[in-house]
């Protein structure tokens, strides 16, 4: 009887084994940035953003990817909604490179390299978000009469930070608890 018995728990526990073995699932991989595309269009097109007009692109939804923007003369209007990073070296929440008239506002954006990039960027305007655990929470280089008013700036390395910029307005912001 234990020799059966010993047999019966072994045969158990090495179809156990097999099982947990050829169990294998696929893995969804999730994008890692979401883009407003110049056309208007939003990819991927399951990225909790909406737009009627292609001209206002309002959050439905908390993000956990960074946001390129490539198209102009638009609002990226947060709703109150988190874009969250997860701290990754030289990341960003969100980039405008070459951009011109776009607003972002009302987010809180965290956790990222640089909270908001802009490059060669000009006539832009960042404005009530909530900007903290960011290396940097916004950078500008080469980037001329942007307005960044209203922000909550908080608990970054660098706070602000302009680099070969010019003309710009920074206003009404509370800086506080950053490094630099």
């Amino acid at each position: 009887p234990r020799r059966i018995i010993s047999g019966i728990m072994l045969t158990l526990l090495l179809v156990s084994m097999l099982t947990f073995a050829f169990n294998v699932q696929q893995v969804k991989a999730s994008p890692e940035t979401i883009y407003i595309r110049a056309d208007g269009s939003i990819d991927p097109q399951t990225a909790p953003i909406s737009s009627v007009d292609n001209v206002t692109y309002t959050f439905t939804g908390d993000i956990y990817e960074s946001i390129v923007v490539q198209r102009n003369n638009i609002v990226v209007d947060g709703a109150g909604h988190t874009v969250e990073g997860t701290g990754a070296i030289y990341s960003k929440g969100i980039t405008l490179s070459g951009r011109s008239n776009v607003t972002i506002k009302n987010m809180e954006i965290k956790a990222f390299y640089y909270g908001i990039w802009l490059g060669s960027s000009s006539y832009n305007s960042i404005c009530e978000n909530n900007i903290t655990n960011n290396n940097e929470g916004i950078k500008l280089i080469s980037s001329n009469y942007n307005i960044i008013s209203g922000n909550n700036v908080t608990d970054n390395d660098c706070g602000i930070y302009l680099s070969s910029s010019s003309s710009n307005t920074v206003s009404e912001n509370n800086i506080t608890y950053n490094n630099y």
